[in-house]
């Protein structure tokens, strides 16, 4: 994803080790205290510093999570139907062949905002005082706002993504690393195995990013070029986890070797003055102006 911001200056980050040769366990990365405790909004900020990542378990659990799973099937099916019932050719990769509902990201990846803004995805556990909305505001500084609510669903069978970032840095590499201006909360609606794959993340990555051309296209020579040595971080947590990173965070999608889907809820929170510019086209699938 391509992104254009403007912002004011801000604070660098201090790093606190190599980010070239980053390597950590999701063990390191957890939160396990309450999420609106000082102590665990600062180990927030200092996981973020170091490596552009932290975690924590059950933030939606229950009912309300098979709902959610539930939902997810129902609009991805109702999107891809809707396609074909209008003899549209199928969804290929890129914003531009995408639609203002859905987008696909890679073959067998569809990034979805359509039907995310009401029940269940509107109700007040994700989107009133959820456990990750205090992290999200420390993070950004306590201003933070909702850019994106939406749906990655990646079909079984779907090979792995190349590397990528999902946003650019405001400012050059002569610029030191500053904090967060935006960030995802990844909230996987299955628990994540090695069979279903996930998110797999360099650790730290984000102070190597800076200046990158096309850091936000999708490269499998992303790594090498930004000299990144580390351990990437497969993301195996159970259903109902809340992961944070940073927009600047290179990262990929895993393939999903089963013969289901997997469906995960994302919220994308920027600072008020960000905009993201190339996420999803003008074009409608539904509505009076769709075409």
């Amino acid at each position: 994803m391509k992104t254009l911001s403007t912002g004011a200056s801000q604070p660098m980050m201090t790093r606190v080790e190599d980010p070239a040769t980053a390597s950590v366990d999701l063990q390191e990365l957890e939160l396990r205290g309450a999420t609106k405790s000082s102590e665990t909004r600062r180990a927030a900020v200092d996981l973020f510093d170091r490596y552009g990542l932290c975690w924590r378990r059950s933030a939606i659990q229950g009912e309300l999570l098979q709902r959610c799973r539930d939902a997810s099937e129902e609009r991805l099916h109702r999107c891809l139907s809707e396609v074909k019932r209008r003899g549209k050719p199928a969804l290929e990769r890129g914003t531009d062949n995408g639609y203002a509902e859905i987008v696909a990201r890679a073959p067998g990846r569809y990034d979805m905002l359509y039907g995310t803004d009401v029940a269940p995805f509107d109700e007040a556990p994700l989107r009133g005082e959820t456990p990750w909305r205090p992290l999200v505001d420390e993070l950004l500084g306590g201003e933070a706002t909702l850019l994106f609510c939406g749906l990655l669903m990646t079909l079984g069978g779907a090979a792995e993504q190349p590397w990528h970032t999902d946003g650019e840095h405001l400012f050059g590499p002569e610029v030191p690393t500053l904090p967060p201006h935006c960030l995802n909360v990844f909230v996987p609606l299955v628990d994540i195995t090695p069979e279903i794959g996930g998110t797999e993340l360099c650790p730290g990555s984000h102070h190597l990013t800076r200046g990158v051309p096309g850091i936000y296209e999708q490269s499998s020579e992303h790594m090498r070029t930004i000299g990144w040595r580390g351990r990437p971080l497969p993301l195996e947590i159970p259903a109902g986890s809340a992961l944070l990173f940073d927009y600047r965070l290179l990262h990929r999608g895993l393939a999903n070797r089963t013969d289901r889907v997997r469906p995960i809820l994302y919220f994308t929170f920027c600072r008020p003055w960000f905009r993201d510019m190339h996420n999803f086209p003008g074009r409608r699938l539904f509505g009076p102006n769709s075409g």
